[in-house]
């Protein structure tokens, strides 16, 4: 190998280390990290400096960096010791990738191989779902939950629901140019839909996947499409919850979670939502005790654990993660982390407001993480915040290369994402 072709075999090898971490997303958490530490050494080795610098001065690109390094400096007034406050400020550390992804020059073609991959990975979970499903008597014992063979159901409806979304919108791209293929997108594209329903339905899934349905709704184009589409979706939701005892016995329970008010059933089994909204309550008081710094990082568990003496959790134990997103950052780095959480949040919606297919899909990634992040911390969480991080890295780095991209026009990149849609397809 020789100087001269050192670079393009670093760029190739990049480009296979991408590939691979969005395919391993929804199926490994090991094999994710794994994908993504070579990904980024190979990033940081192939990164253009000037573009990087340049990348920096943009609000996606900087509030990340800044809110990560709060969480950072929280270690300094943390209730635990720096050797156990360190360990928390992990969870945010994948907020580096944005400005690391969206700094590298992708082109149109190598981000739908990136997407590929992670559709690839995902149809492969739909099959053995409805495997499962439609042969319930199966060698289905490993799966980690009925319908669910890896990882859990959190993770699955959210990588679902974004497939779902992403063809769906790409069908109706195509729709004039090839008929037969749009079809077929559709159709996997409602598989992916139904699942999320009949299989094994999950509140905050089904409440994401009708929120991108909603936005889905805004960008059919034109009344007569939207309302096909919107009933099509509600007659594919009715005949999933009619006809599946798994979601039927699923609502059973969310509808007895809803209505209980000591956290726990008869049986005393644990309930999520009064769960939640114990932690949430809890976390108010803590907010107002240090409303501007926080408690530091790595502080949630402590507090929780200041009151099970006199207000015992129903989650059975004091817990690390409130399931709000908000309060994640809040009660560790205060109002001020919940403030860059949110700049950073609408910094990146204002990333995506142009109508090309990588501003609408990365409109439906970040609708996708705040509404998650109402019930659960979707950024410090595993996969949930590394694909919100890869998705809007990858995405405004497609619409960065746009003339006008970051300005909220529509970029000029549209007929030539199409052609490398087309030929990668």
């Amino acid at each position: 190998m020789t100087n001269n072709n050192l670079p393009r075999k670093l760029a190739d090898a990049r480009q296979i280390a991408a590939i691979a971490t969005g395919f391993s997303l929804p199926f490994s958490t090991s094999g994710q990290a794994i994908a993504v530490s070579i990904f980024a050494v190979l990033a940081l080795l192939t990164l253009d400096r000037d573009r990087f610098i340049a990348t920096l001065r943009r609000p996606a690109a900087y509030l990340p960096v800044a809110l990560f390094a709060l969480i950072l400096v929280g270690v300094l007034w943390s209730m635990q010791p720096l050797s156990g406050a360190i360990r928390w400020v992990g969870p945010y550390a994948k907020l580096l990738l944005i400005p690391l992804v969206m700094a590298t020059a992708f082109t149109p073609k190598q981000a739908l191989q990136i997407a590929y991959g992670f559709l690839a990975a995902c149809i492969c979970l739909l099959a053995l779902s409805w495997a499962a499903f439609l042969w319930p008597t199966g060698p289905w014992g490993w799966f980690k939950a009925p319908g669910v063979p890896f990882k859990d159901n959190a993770v699955q409806s959210g990588c679902f629901a974004l497939c779902a979304f992403a063809l769906a919108i790409g069908a109706m791209r195509i729709w004039v140019q090839d008929t037969r293929r749009a079809i077929a997108m559709i159709v996997l594209a409602l598989l992916f839909f139904a699942d999320i329903f009949l299989i094994y339905v999950s509140k905050t899934g089904a409440i994401m996947a009708a929120a991108l349905l909603g936005l889905f709704v805004i960008h059919a184009g034109g009344w007569r499409r939207s309302a096909m589409v919107a009933v099509a979706a509600m007659i594919v939701i009715g005949i999933a919850l009619l006809t599946s005892p798994q979601a039927q016995r699923r609502i059973a329970e969310i509808n007895s979670d809803i209505n209980a008010n000591s956290g726990q059933t008869a049986g005393g089994e644990t309930i999520s939502t009064a769960s939640r909204l114990d932690f949430w309550s809890k976390a108010v008081g803590f907010v107002k005790a240090s409303p501007i710094a926080g408690h530091g990082t790595g502080s949630i568990k402590p507090l929780y654990q200041s009151m099970e003496a006199t207000k015992p959790s129903p989650y059975g134990q004091a817990t690390p993660d409130p399931h709000n997103q908000t309060l994640h950052t809040v009660l560790q780095v205060g109002l001020i982390g919940g403030l860059l959480l949110w700049a950073m949040w609408i910094a990146h919606a204002r990333l995506f407001l142009a109508r090309d297919y990588a501003s609408i899909v990365g409109q439906a990634v970040v609708l996708q993480n705040i509404i998650g992040g109402l019930f659960n911390s979707h950024i410090s969480a595993v996969t949930q915040g590394m694909l919100y991080c890869l998705a809007v890295g990858l995405l405004g780095a497609l619409v960065r290369n746009a003339p006008s991209g970051m300005t909220g026009q529509k970029p000029q990149t549209t007929s030539a994402s199409a052609t490398a849609s087309n030929n990668a397809a």
